[in-house]
């Protein structure tokens, strides 16, 4: 097969996500669905106000299978107080400093354990859809 000599760019940009509490205990949740021709994230934002670290596992599903890639963990009021919010692609992909998501794949997030009652975190994916 002949390599691709072509240079391939995002075309629609992406912001997706989902909010964790208590009550999701450590159930995954779809943070976002790549596109028809598969998607880049370039950031993904992680905010918290538990009053504990919070450690998210992820994942990239493709339709039937949940693939683990890695887990991010989230200091104490991470983007709430004066803790920065964490970029989840600078653990799970820092050698590129970003994460392809193939065709109509899923990523996927978890709590490691279950969050104090009452907080949330929020993932948020930046990107685009190739």
């Amino acid at each position: 097969m002949a390599a691709n000599t072509s240079p391939i760019f995002e075309l629609t940009p992406i912001a997706k996500g989902n909010t964790f509490t208590s009550a999701d205990t450590t159930a995954l949740k779809t943070i976002f669905t790549a596109g028809t021709f598969g998607s880049r994230v370039d950031q993904i934002s992680i905010e918290t106000d538990d009053t504990a670290a919070v450690n998210l596992a992820f994942y990239i599903n493709d339709g039937a299978t949940d693939f683990y890639i890695g887990v991010v963990n989230v200091p104490i009021g991470s983007g709430y107080t004066t803790v920065p919010l964490v970029d989840g692609v600078l653990t799970l992909g820092p050698t590129l400093g970003y994460i392809v998501v193939p065709a109509v794949y899923l990523l996927k997030a978890n709590c490691v354990a279950t969050m104090t009652a009452a907080k949330t975190t929020t993932v948020l994916a930046l990107g685009g859809d190739f």
